[in-house]
């Protein structure tokens, strides 16, 4: 799926260093190349296949942390949009499938809600949650980086991959060793946790991808730049059949895209987790299942 000239190996994803001790994830070079993005015989946003011709960029190893966000909340004052709306949707063990609940008084600090936080703990090490995309958009902004464009997501997680994951198409892969947080229970009510957590998981539990990344997918569901629309895929190839360059996705719309799939994500539900399902969501929402992480342009 990734073209590039021959010398661009994984010499060339080389980890660059930045300031640890605050919780800031270290940036990973991603060379400039080609790949197919979308797919056949998926839901009609999810294709159809076309040709994509991205600049090199630096994405972040890790999604970002709660550690980091606190940083970010520290030094700026930043109050959420959650914070300010008073409310946040979130989900437990225990609720129906699909059944998402408004709770007053959540927050990235509790994304359960108060009277949950001894029963669900939230670690420093943990993705950031209960932030909306404009939250997103303001901390990589302080950062001086920006959110991901849809095709570089799905480009930097695959890592060369032309499969479902970025290990095979399957997700236990044969040595039978999890490779991502989701939720593993055939409904909502239970959850056997054989990866590990039933919740959030800290940001490097699992294998990384080829190039160093870690949670392509699962864990939560990741907000990118564009906006969101079905026929996204379709107009790109229309007006490039050669393949676009450095898509950027809708001029506006209602809806901000989310990928990667969450914790909450099974086989039974939502189906979500992987590389080519495409979330959507308002700007301004809030969930327990949504997090980020930031891209930084190459000079």
């Amino acid at each position: 799926m990734r073209r590039t000239s021959p010398g661009a190996s994984l010499l060339l994803v080389a980890v660059i260093s930045q300031a640890c001790a605050t919780g800031v994830s270290e940036l990973v070079h991603v060379p400039a190349g080609s790949f197919v993005l979308g797919q056949r015989g998926g839901p009609e946003d999810q294709g159809p296949p076309h040709l994509v011709h991205l600049d090199a960029f630096r994405i972040e190893r890790t999604l970002v942390t709660v550690d980091a966000f606190a940083a970010f909340v520290r030094q700026t004052g930043y109050v959420t949009t959650a914070e300010r709306r008073g409310t946040g949707k979130t989900a437990i063990l225990g609720m129906d499938d699909w059944q998402w609940r408004e709770v007053a008084g959540v927050s990235w600090r509790a994304p359960w809600g108060e009277a949950n936080a001894r029963y669900i703990p939230l670690r420093g090490d943990m993705p950031v949650t209960m932030v909306s995309w404009i939250d997103a958009d303001a901390y990589c902004r302080w950062r001086g980086r920006r959110l991901p464009t849809e095709a570089e997501w799905e480009y930097a997680m695959r890592a060369g991959a032309t499969t479902r994951f970025p290990w095979g198409d399957e997700v236990v892969p044969p040595d039978r060793r999890p490779r991502l947080n989701r939720w593993e229970g055939k409904t909502h009510h239970d959850n056997p946790a054989s990866d590990g957590w039933i919740y959030l998981s800290p940001v490097r539990s699992y294998p990384p991808n080829s190039w160093g990344i870690d949670d392509p997918v699962g864990n939560v569901w990741q907000w990118v730049a564009d906006w969101y629309a079905a026929d996204t895929f379709a107009r790109d190839l229309a007006l490039h059949p050669d393949g676009v360059h450095n898509p950027r996705g809708p001029a506006q719309g209602t809806f901000k895209v989310a990928r990667g799939g969450s914790w909450w994500c099974s086989a039974g539900t939502c189906h979500g987790y992987g590389l080519v399902s495409r979330g959507k969501t308002r700007p301004e929402a809030s969930f327990s299942n949504n997090g980020f992480r930031c891209v930084a342009d190459t000079r």
